[in-house]
């Protein structure tokens, strides 16, 4: 059985578009697109949806109905649920945005997605509360958390329920969690090393801000940071960070402090969040030597210092690629539970002020 799936009103192809590009921005075989835009042959609905999606996205429109089976079931929704950290973050705005926009692209799931902002993030009790509270209502569940044995505790009441819970952009440690999605944030610190040793007018003193200590993406950041000096042998000394709790003001604070007491600085590593208030301080203390900056995430903010050239390099998540992974990895676990912790290292990217 089958019907016409039209894909677009039939009428003339807008622009010259073949059937090879078609194929590789669906992720097909040229042959099964051939198949497909020629009607040839009945497909599923995942594949139509696909081939359609790629085609349009090209300017293609088609000329002859595509031929979908009917008799196979619909995909079932997925609940699941995106704990993020706090609204007032641009980064977490961008990233609620692009989860948003891949869940009602995906031509192969049905998600029913909930994005939820913690403002008390950094609170271990309250995050676990809100992990708590979403049982009953979901498939299953991504968060931004730190380490702490409540958060551990209430992982392991939603497995206990057949919940899988994926830790999005920090790893836990929580023996029931179900994955981790996220970049090799070691790399990602060693990354940030390589680029301050070229942006940094001379060997001296780096100082490092940090979000948490309790967020293990954040340390294995300054581990990695810390490791490549060691490796090296250079005649940079990487001072003990400072803990800005990714708040602006706070990393305002910590920064104007480094910038008075500390002789001989050379750069600043900023790991987490504040990125605005490191830079608010480095305006307003002018240092009379040009200060090497590395942070992560772009935002406006970022984009603005990069611009302006206050910040060297941004170490930034691709955030579509993080988001279609995050979702995927939700709709496989509560497809196909796993006993072993699925993982997910999406790339990041680099900006400097001539790729933005």
């Amino acid at each position: 059985m089958f019907d016409d799936f039209p894909g677009n009103s039939p009428s003339l192809v807008k622009r010259r578009v073949t059937v090879r590009q078609i194929a590789e921005k669906a992720q097909l075989s040229v042959a099964t697109v051939d198949r497909v835009i020629n009607g040839r042959t009945t497909v599923r609905r995942g594949t139509a949806l696909r081939v359609q999606s790629a085609a349009q996205a090209l300017g293609y429109q088609f000329t002859v109905p595509m031929r979908v089976r009917t008799d196979e079931a619909s995909p079932e929704t997925i609940k699941c649920v995106f704990l993020l950290q706090r609204r007032a973050s641009s980064f977490y705005q961008q990233l609620g945005e692009e989860l948003e926009q891949t869940a009602q692209r995906d031509p192969n799931e049905r998600f029913q997605l909930t994005i939820e902002h913690m403002d008390d993030y950094l609170e271990p009790a309250k995050v676990a509360d809100t992990l708590r509270s979403v049982a009953g209502r979901v498939d299953a569940v991504a968060v931004v958390a730190p380490e702490s044995n409540p958060v551990s505790d209430a992982i392991e009441f939603l497995a206990e329920q057949q919940i899988p819970v994926v830790a999005l952009l920090s790893d836990l440690s929580s023996p029931s969690l179900a994955g981790y999605a996220g970049i090799n944030n070691r790399m990602a610190g060693r990354t940030a090393a390589w680029a301050i040793t070229r942006c940094a007018d001379r060997p001296g003193k780096l100082g490092v801000l940090i979000g948490s200590h309790n967020y293990i993406g954040q340390e294995e950041r300054e581990i990695g940071f810390r490791s490549y000096f060691r490796e090296k042998g250079l005649e940079f000394k990487v001072l003990e960070p400072a803990v800005c709790l990714d708040d602006p003001e706070i990393a305002y604070q910590q920064t104007l402090e480094l910038l008075r007491t500390t002789d001989k600085l050379t750069g600043i590593y900023n790991v987490g969040g504040g990125a605005s208030g490191v830079l608010r301080a480095i305006e307003e203390i002018k240092p009379s030597r040009k200060l090497a900056y590395i942070c992560h995430e772009l935002t406006p903010v970022t984009r603005a210092g990069l611009s302006g050239g206050a910040i060297d390099l941004v170490v930034a998540h691709d955030l579509p690629e993080l988001s279609r992974s995050a979702l995927k990895m939700l709709a496989d676990l509560k497809k196909t539970p796993s006993a072993r912790k699925q993982s997910v290292v999406v790339p990041f990217n680099i900006y400097t002020s001539e790729n933005i």
